[in-house]
């Protein structure tokens, strides 16, 4: 997730100082999971992920799927365009957000590479869940 679209999400949803602080969380996780994409690599999913979330199995098989292939997605971060904060307890929080793949590509073995399809505004409700290692997406 890039700096502009932090802002544009903390500008966007006027959100308040919590909801300002689960957008970091969010950006961070983010920058993770688009490294994890880049290095084709999906244990570095587990930064991102609680333990048998299935947004982690999700991801995996499209790391490796690509892999398979010879190939590895780069760009792949996330531009945040609202969060707004649904529910919270110490232990796990809901996040209700609006988000859109940025120009991702896939970089083939050979060198070649090709921009991914477009991708809209979707909305999201994220479970963001507190581990040993800190927040992590959950179920």
């Amino acid at each position: 997730m890039n700096w502009l679209s932090i802002l544009l999400a903390m500008l966007g949803s006027l959100a308040s100082s919590p909801q300002l602080h689960w957008v970091g969380v969010l950006g961070g996780l983010d920058k993770e999971r688009a490294a994890a994409f880049s290095a084709g690599d999906p244990a570095l999913l587990d930064q991102v992920y609680a333990r048998e979330s299935s947004g982690r199995e999700a991801d995996a098989a499209a790391i490796r799927a690509y892999a398979r292939r010879g190939g590895r997605v780069t760009g792949a971060e996330l531009i945040l365009l609202s969060c707004r904060l649904d529910d919270s307890t110490p232990q796990r929080v809901r996040l209700v957000v609006v988000d859109r793949l940025d120009a991702a590509r896939v970089v083939w073995a050979d060198g070649s590479s090709r921009s991914l399809p477009q991708d809209l505004p979707t909305k999201h409700l994220i479970t963001l869940v507190r581990t040993t290692d800190g927040w992590r997406i959950g179920d």
